[in-house]
């Protein structure tokens, strides 16, 4: 059963979970399956469970994670004391959420469900589970929350005659649903500079932005205090900017017990590349490093070429995908949001599976979504949906559409048709959606974020509606080709096919795009609207009378590859060579060490933009990796085959380029070198892994292949 706290034990603190038990036998394996309303930490026998912000996030009032582990090696013998110890604290479940700071969204109790399965040796079995035999006390942990921080009272454990109460039956039901992707693990300890350092301050450059935590080392007086506050930038006196992280106080504290400490929270995390500590002046630090965070997955992605400025781009868009990625795909870890964003977990999905083993975390954010899609067929903005339907916070061109899209190319990676199938019911729904809401297939549907962030907003939002239309309509055709439902993929051809005409006929005259904006191009052109003459002969004028890109959220995965198709692999090189604003070489040449949420999050002229919405670590303007490995390198994943295509599009702007992937069958790598006029160019894979090389109309000087090491060179003539 769920058990809780009594009303008397809630003198402060968050609740300590205790059970003590002895082994009648020698065992053979000790299994634990655990969740809790709230987030749980995990002792048995002192021995720490390393996993973080379990059971993760889900609509708690639909199912919960139940976590399953194998802690055979915690238990002690015969006839030994076991103590388990479980501490659970808000998390999403009850803590401060989402923009609006609500906290209880999903209720105000923490709970605790455990059953530790023993079995012995022989076959005979034993179940611990929780029930009236369990005991709760206060944690040293006296708050804890995502958002504000958590406040750990060292002098708790120095009181040997803390208060244990029995604990109740929480008389609580919802459905378990087996945690089945990676957890969250402390990933890197980095080692900061001090910057600044008198006797009550310390302030510490970590040297990148990212999510996690701080562990030092204290000692101090009885009651003495210590605060650690966060910021992701300085101010030009040096000090912490906090405007951006808005109502969030991410502020920890550490009050002493006269004697050393170890701060290790475990129940909040920040988003942050600098920290501050403030104490009494006889109070020694020691040892502060800092813990990232992340999910545990395999980054086995991999770029480099010959221009800082590309590598750096690979390089900030890996780590905002890092600190984006706990437990859901957040916007951004460091102010009060944090939220899965449909919108930016779509743009961004096809670079996150290129740059890493995505395929447990997309599975799981994809049954979020699912979960609370609307009965209309309105796909909630954002996943778990924990706030009231609105015009942006569900049924939003551009955000539902990752109904289409996540699946789609979680196949071309992954291979794995279940994660179609689970999906198409909504993702048909959605695209009956758009149909209900057009006239002579011409979507009229309110859309209050248009392309996102762009840098001119200049993009006609119904024009935009009606090229996402047609995407997805047209990966809803695919999707059912790929589950051998040819009935229903020439149904949404057809759809599609008309979504294409009356684009045509409603805003493509003349070989102009209503409101002649870069993002609408490069969508349109990319969803099969207009040709590649017809894009060639309007978008690289309208980029060079702007002199730059002006895409938001949603044209920034889309402009590179477009330019590279239509022939103008130069231009496309060159804006993201580029290091005056807008670019994200400005965002580099200003010390971004993630990707910053807009273009002018920073600029020498103005200053911080807007601390409103001003976040230093999103990845979504970081969509453009994906061009990096599938046209830098010239790696093509198909639906219709598992056969990778190698096509890579030269330029003269860089001299070498390398980097590799996983698919389904294995690694590859490609490796590309000018030489004079020629290029040289490797692909080595393993063993089960099927490609072929497309010189993409080049003359091919020479080339071979070993076929033991299934790599092919070539020598191409390509400038």
């Amino acid at each position: 059963m769920w058990i809780k706290r009594s009303k008397e034990a809630e003198n402060g603190g968050i609740p300590l979970f205790l059970r003590k038990f002895s082994l009648k036998k020698e065992i053979e394996r000790a299994e634990l399956k655990i969740s809790a309303t709230g987030i749980f930490s995990v002792k048995i026998n002192g021995k720490e469970i390393p996993d973080l912000f379990m059971p993760g996030w889900t609509d708690y009032n639909k199912y919960i994670n139940l976590c399953v582990y194998d802690v055979t090696d915690f238990i002690k013998g015969e006839n030994e004391e076991n103590v388990i110890e479980v501490e659970v604290a808000n998390g999403w479940y009850r803590g401060k959420l989402g923009c609006g700071n609500r906290t209880d969204v999903y209720g105000d109790e923490l709970r605790l469900f455990a059953e530790i399965k023993l079995r012995f040796k022989g076959g005979e079995e034993e179940i611990i589970e929780t029930d009236e035999n369990w005991l709760t006390a206060v944690s040293d942990v006296v708050s804890a929350d995502f958002f504000d921080g958590e406040t750990i009272d060292a002098r708790r454990l120095k009181n040997s005659n803390k208060p244990v109460y029995k604990t109740i039956n929480a008389d609580f039901s919802v459905a378990l649903s087996e945690y089945s992707y990676q957890s969250v693990k402390v990933k890197e300890v980095i080692e900061p500079t001090v910057i600044f350092e008198d006797e009550r301050t310390i302030r510490y450059d970590f040297g990148k932005n990212f999510a996690g935590n701080v562990s030092f080392k204290a000692n101090g007086g009885n009651g003495e205090k210590i605060t650690v506050k966060y910021a992701e930038v300085l101010n030009p006196d040096g000090t912490l900017y906090t405007e951006n992280l808005r109502r969030a106080k991410c502020t920890d504290e550490l009050i002493l017990a006269g004697e050393e400490y170890v701060f290790n929270p475990k129940f909040t995390y920040h988003g942050f590349r600098f920290a501050e500590i403030k104490k009494d002046a006889n109070v020694k630090i020691s040892g502060l490093k800092g813990l990232l965070i992340t999910q545990d997955i395999d980054y086995y992605g991999n770029f480099e070429c010959s221009d800082d400025i590309i590598n750096g781009v690979f390089k900030i868009t890996r780590n905002g995908q890092k600190s984006n990625f706990v437990s859901i795909p957040t916007d951004c870890p460091q102010r009060d949001e944090r939220v899965g964003w449909t919108g930016d977990a779509e743009v961004f999905c096809n670079s996150a599976m290129f740059n890493a083993d995505c395929e447990k975390f997309f599975e799981n954010y994809m049954k979020l979504v699912r979960t609370d899609v609307l009965p209309d067929g309105k796909i909630p903005s954002f996943a778990p949906f924990h706030t009231p339907v609105s015009p942006t916070t569900a049924g939003v061109p551009g955000w539902a559409d990752c109904v289409t899209v996540i699946p789609f190319f979680h196949y071309l990676h992954y291979r794995d048709k279940s994660v179609i199938t689970e999906n198409l019911s909504v993702a048909e729904g959605w695209v009956d959606y758009y149909l209900k809401n057009s006239e002579n297939y011409i979507v009229k549907i309110r859309n209050e974020f248009g392309v996102w962030l762009s840098v001119d907003n200049t993009a006609d939002k119904d024009v935009l509606n009606q090229c996402l239309f047609g995407y997805s309509a047209s990966l809803l055709s695919e999707m059912f080709k790929i589950t051998n439902d040819e009935e229903n993929a020439e149904k949404y051809e057809k759809v599609y096919e008309n979504a294409k005409k009356a684009f045509r006929n409603a805003y493509f005259t003349d070989g102009k795009i209503v409101s002649d904006a870069q993002t609408l191009y490069a969508l349109a052109y990319s969803v099969g609207f207009i040709t590649a003459e017809e894009t060639k002969k309007r978008l690289p004028k309208v980029i060079r009378e702007k002199g730059c890109l002006t895409t938001g959220f949603i044209g920034s995965r889309f402009i590179l590859p477009v330019l590279c198709d239509i022939g103008e692999a130069e231009l496309a090189y060159e804006l993201i060579m580029k290091k005056d604003y807008p670019s994200w070489g400005y965002m580099l040449e200003n010390g971004a060490t993630t990707v910053w949420e807009r273009w002018n999050g920073y600029t020498k002229e103005n200053g911080f933009e807007d601390p409103e919405m001003n976040s230093f670590n999103h990845y979504s303007l970081g969509a453009c990796v994906e061009w990096l490995y599938s046209y830098v390198l010239g790696i093509k994943l198909s639906a219709k085959s598992e056969v990778v295509t190698i096509k890579p599009t030269f330029s003269g702007k860089i001299s070498y380029a390398k980097g590799g992937t996983k698919v389904k069958n294995g690694m590859f790598s490609v490796a590309g070198k000018k030489k004079k006029t020629a290029v040289t160019l490797k692909v080595t894979a393993d063993e089960n892994v099927k490609y072929v090389v497309d010189t993409n109309g080049y003359k091919v000087i020479s080339s071979s292949f070993d076929k033991e090491e299934n790599t092919t060179r070539l020598e191409i003539q390509s400038l």
